[in-house]
């Protein structure tokens, strides 16, 4: 599946103008071959998270819970032992190349668009297993 960058900070807008960018480029995207957008946010002008990082995580975890989107994965978050890394390595191997893999850049956010394949099902119930295991 392809993958698309969208700069969304790109213009200085108002955080709701940069979200609403972003939940219009997921809705038109949603039925393309497009698998995963790494959105370029920004980490806010002090370093410790934006008006725009912080109201696009806020929008994702709504569109997660409503399944319109599969996951996201924040840029601080997205490393190489990111406990998703594997789904990552194996369905979209052109983001192990990216920069800001070893990065843990905070001024971006993956946002995965829909089911790849019966093996990340499979990883989310086993991450859920593990994790309630422990």
């Amino acid at each position: 599946m392809e993958i698309v960058t969208l700069n969304i900070k790109s213009e200085f807008p108002p955080a709701d103008v940069a979200v609403a960018n972003l939940l219009i480029e997921i809705e038109r995207l949603a039925n393309t071959e497009v698998g995963a957008i790494k959105v370029i946010h920004g980490y806010g002008s002090h370093g410790v998270g934006g008006a725009i990082k912080r109201e696009v995580h806020e929008s994702l975890k709504l569109l997660k819970h409503n399944k319109k989107i599969v996951d996201f994965i924040p840029g601080e978050k997205f490393g190489a032992f990111a406990k998703e890394n594997e789904y990552i390595t194996k369905n979209f191997p052109q983001l192990v190349l990216d920069s800001d893999l070893q990065n843990y850049n905070s001024g971006i956010t993956i946002v995965f668009l829909k089911w790849k394949t019966f093996a990340f099902m499979f990883f989310l119930w086993y991450t859920c297993k593990v994790t309630i295991n422990i």
